[in-house]
């Protein structure tokens, strides 16, 4: 059975019958790319595998508090007490590993390149991209961001077949994902988010994020991302389209 992105999105938010859940979790037991696209849907798995990969092998010392010599000191006590001050000790050590060792929170770009990094050939393949899905997907994503999408530049982007526009979201923010596939049917992706009025403008930033070619800018309020197949993708070409269409 396959899921899409929607609905394994609606099962970690808790919105779907008690059915389709069980569907769901049977069939991430047995196949390990749905647990993969499923934690890549989930904001919190990324942060949480974060912290635990940057856990070191052993824990800060934590100081204690010397024991008051006035407080007389009881044998007698039940066992369980004894057990809740050593777990007690034991979540002091845990919280100051977590503390001293947490990462710094995982950005839109990010977190965009991590979802990315999930997509092959197979994954947008099947996609419905005929003009009338496109009109109402590229309808919703442009009510939600609050700005046109320019569909006529990305749909004459170069060597780029448009497969979907999605709507996601970051931190409350409305996050579009426009999807294409390349002249070998790689995905490609090019990410809009709106970070509001007052937000700074960075200029063209080239880095490879989560093992994929990236190009990261912002302007005029919304920030704006290319994602390429590889780490060796070419982005110049749609990148100098893409810059002076979207430019404020």
């Amino acid at each position: 059975m396959k899921f899409s992105d929607e609905t394994l999105t609606a099962y970690l938010e808790g919105n779907v019958d008690e059915a389709e859940a069980n569907a769901i979790e049977t069939a991430v037991a047995a196949d390990p790319e749905l647990e993969a696209r499923l934690m890549a849907l989930d904001p919190f798995a990324q942060v949480v595998q974060a912290v635990f990969e940057n856990v070191p092998a052993e824990a800060p010392q934590v100081d204690l508090p010397e024991p008051q010599s006035a407080v007389p000191v009881h044998h007698s006590g039940s066992p369980w007490r004894l057990v809740a001050v050593a777990a007690s000790v034991a979540v002091l050590a845990v919280s100051a590993t977590f503390w001293s060792t947490r990462p710094e929170p995982l950005g839109w770009a990010e977190q965009a390149a991590i979802y990315q990094s999930l997509y092959v050939p197979d994954t947008i393949a099947s996609l419905d991209n005929s003009a009338q899905a496109l009109d109402t997907q590229f309808e919703l994503a442009e009510a939600e961001l609050g700005r046109s999408l320019n569909r006529d530049t990305l749909e004459a982007l170069p060597g780029m077949e448009l497969k979907r526009a999605q709507v996601l979201s970051f931190n409350g923010k409305p996050l579009i994902q426009v999807v294409f596939a390349d002249e070998q049917g790689q995905p490609f992706a090019f990410c809009i988010i709106r970070q509001g009025e007052g937000a700074p403008s960075k200029d063209v930033n080239l880095a490879e994020l989560s093992g994929l070619a990236t190009a990261t800018w912002s302007e005029g309020g919304y920030g704006y991302m290319l994602i390429g197949s590889s780490p060796q993708t070419p982005l110049q070409g749609q990148l100098d389209i893409l810059t002076t269409s979207f430019a404020s």
